[in-house]
Formats: C-alpha cells, structure tokens, sequence
C-alpha cells in the first residue's frame, strides 16, 4: 500500500469510520490502492472509487450511469456534459471505454501531507462538493442518458399500430 493510502486508511481508523470502504490493494508498479464505496444520490446507490497511487495524484471517481451510452442519446449526453464540465471547473464528466458516465476529482497530495490533511480533503470532496451537485443534477443526467426512451417506445407503438 503507498503512503497516501496507509495515511487516508488511518485517518478512517482515528476518525472511527467502519465499514464504508472496501479496500484493495492492487500491489502493481504504481502502488494502486482503491477505497470503495457507494454513494447515495436520490436513493440511488452509485459506485465511488477513492484511488491512491505512488504519484502525486488521488482521485475520486463516482460511476453516475454504467454503460448507457448509445447512438440515441449521445448528443444529449455530451452536451450536458460539456455545460458541466465548464460550469464545475474541479469535476471532470466524461465517458468510460464500457459507455459509462463517470466523474472525476483529481486531487493533488504530496508524501509530506498529513493523514488528518489526506482525509478532510477527501471527505470534503465526496460530502460537501460531490453529492450537493450530483443531487442537484442527478434528474438531468438520467433524462440526457434515456433521451431516446420516447423515441423508442414511439416507434414500437407506431409500427404496432402499422401491421394492424
């Protein structure tokens, strides 16, 4: 495990937080370590990853719609993306290679920084940043990702009504 990850699990320990992250400890080149959790948002549960390596970065990453990206709703999606992105300079929306819809905090710590520092930030990232604006827009994002819904079911009514 780097020395980020051993300070962020301590600082989970002194802060007596049981229970909500599933730790694992990839042992590759980097260092990998990965927090894992799930994140409440309008009652739905989305996956958050705290991910710590050798260097200087961690990030927090929330998969907010696992692969739904389609030909149907793309252009919507990336619009409100787009608007996001520029409107929330620190959160990063973009698309996974498996379609997914996933947000990103970069997060910059050097070896010198405390446990206490590593942990307060990235709890402030996740309560007090992330979820205020995921709630926020949760509705939005869902309605970009089934754009096509309508469409769909449109189109099988139609040719429903057609062969009778």
């Amino acid at each position: 495990m780097n020395s980020k990850a051993e300070k962020f699990k301590a600082y989970l320990e002194e802060k007596k937080i049981e229970g909500v992250f599933q730790i694992e400890d990839r042992k590759d080149e980097m260092e990998v370590t990965l927090f894992s959790s799930r994140l409440d948002i309008n009652g739905n549960a989305l996956p958050v990853l705290v991910i710590f390596d050798r260097s200087n970065f961690a990030t927090v990453r929330v998969i907010v719609a696992p692969k739904v990206m389609s030909e149907e709703n793309q252009l919507e999606v990336f619009k409100l993306m787009d608007s996001y992105n520029r409107r929330f300079k620190l959160l990063k929306y973009y698309i996974d290679e498996a379609g997914s819809l996933i947000l990103d905090i970069s997060l910059i710590f050097g070896d010198d920084d405390s446990s206490e520092k590593i942990g307060e930030i990235v709890y402030a990232m996740l309560l007090n940043f992330i979820t205020p604006r995921l709630t926020e827009s949760y509705k939005d994002i869902m309605r970009a990702v089934w754009a096509s819904a309508p469409r769909k079911e449109q189109e099988t009514a139609g040719e429903a009504e057609s062969k009778e």
